[in-house]
């Protein structure tokens, strides 16, 4: 499972999908988090333009399915896999654009609270906190800040740039490096080492 933050990253994760792995890319649902809410909830857009439905709780809808909310533990169990549906790993992409109600249908469906370790799905998330600009949509780098603890996770820090040029980034080096409370502290922005040689 692969959650984008929009529609537009969501499509090109597919396609960068079909051009590395073919026609087994079929096979990873590649979704925005509200999307994947709603196909967790059978919840759907067809027909509702002149409907009222309410679309906007969706998203806790699905994590309070997901956490099994009112079922005992067996039940709760027994609805989980099956909106889970063989899931085993989940891939974030922008963790750092993430609000409240994401963070919450991440956890859930990664299982973060669940007593036994074999019920989690591996949660691999990839984000940037210098790189948050949807803080007037609800995101938080409260949320990527607490990752490592949230989920026991080690970080990487991809720090090779492949897409400008050196004096930018050494100019966006010396601009970001007195923001205060930054993950990346220590580890620069460098020029991808191939075009670099160039």
């Amino acid at each position: 499972l692969v959650l984008a933050y929009n529609r537009h990253a969501a499509a090109e994760i597919r396609a960068r999908l079909r051009h590395l792995i073919g026609d087994d890319a079929a096979f990873i649902t590649v979704s925005t988090c509200h999307a994947m809410a709603m196909r967790l909830v059978g919840a759907s857009f067809a027909g509702a333009a002149g409907d009222d439905h309410d679309f906007d709780g969706i998203v806790m809808e699905a994590v309070r399915q997901l956490n099994g909310e009112g079922l005992s533990r067996a039940e709760a169990e027994a609805q989980r896999d099956a909106l889970i549906q063989g899931y085993r790993w989940i891939l974030v992409d922008e963790y750092q654009d993430i609000g409240p109600e994401e963070y919450a249908l991440i956890a859930a469906i990664a299982g973060r609270s669940l007593d036994d370790p074999d019920l989690r799905l591996s949660l691999f998330a990839v984000g940037d906190d210098d790189q948050n600009i949807y803080a007037f949509a609800g995101a938080s780098v409260d949320f990527i800040r607490k990752f490592e603890d949230d989920y026991r996770a080690k970080p990487e820090f991809l720090i090779e740039n492949y897409r400008s040029t050196r004096h930018i980034i050494e100019a966006a080096n010396r601009v970001i490096a007195p923001a205060a409370a930054r993950m990346k502290t220590g580890h620069d922005i460098v020029v991808d080492r191939k075009r670099d040689r160039q």
